[in-house]
């Protein structure tokens, strides 16, 4: 019990560089013009940088990742695989909805068809969630996907910079600034020295002679 508080101030510090660098890729990639997303054996994980994605067009229906959190508000991303100008595969983020809104029709002709390029969505699921490659779902099924639609892929998301009405774009600034994460490092760390002070000093009164 008394290491947890370390962990979460670990953890918490973890949380606090992988936002760094994220602020950092985004900021480099911001100002950068577009270039298309052309697939390579050797190309690094997404990095954030600013893709187009021309010629492309929808290979499936859409695919509605649940428990996704705008600010406070309850929601899905949608996603939908798409097959690029070079026959590679994407994942595109068409816009984030709220629960109880019904999915739209959406005219892949309407979408203006620029993004960036980021990570798959990381998901805490509970036993039982549901895995898929369309409908309602709880975390996506990279594996069905790439069996439903062969080809290469590739790796991440295209999060599209403009989403049609009533979706609304998915940002890519993470919700939690990294400062914020390194107070609550501090936090933990500051908890956890208290309570190893804590548990000192019962420990020196037990072995005190009693009078």
């Amino acid at each position: 019990m008394a290491v947890l508080p370390f962990f979460l101030a670990a953890w918490q510090w973890q949380r606090a560089q992988e936002k760094t660098e994220l602020l950092r890729s985004l900021t480099s990639a911001i100002g950068v013009p577009p270039v298309s997303l052309i697939y390579r054996e050797a190309r690094p994980q997404p990095e954030f940088s600013r893709v187009a994605l021309p010629g492309a067009h929808p290979a499936g229906p859409v695919l509605q990742l649940e428990n996704s959190y705008l600010g406070e508000v309850k929601g899905r991303r949608m996603l939908q695989p798409w097959r690029l100008e070079d026959g590679a595969m994407a994942l595109v983020d068409l816009g984030w909805l709220a629960d109880g809104v019904a999915l739209p029709a959406v005219d892949p002709q309407a979408l203006t068809l620029r993004g960036h390029w980021m990570p798959l969505p990381r998901h805490f699921v509970l036993p039982g969630a549901v895995a898929g490659v369309e409908g309602r779902v709880d975390a996506i099924d990279m594996a069905a996907l790439r069996l439903r639609y062969p080809g290469h892929w590739h790796q991440g998301v295209v999060v599209l910079e403009h989403s049609p009405d009533p979706l609304r774009h998915w940002p890519v600034l993470p919700e939690f600034m990294p400062e914020r994460h390194y107070a609550y490092a501090a936090q933990w760390l500051l908890l956890g020295l208290l309570l190893l002070l804590s548990l000192h000093s019962l420990r020196r009164r037990s072995h005190e002679p009693r009078r």
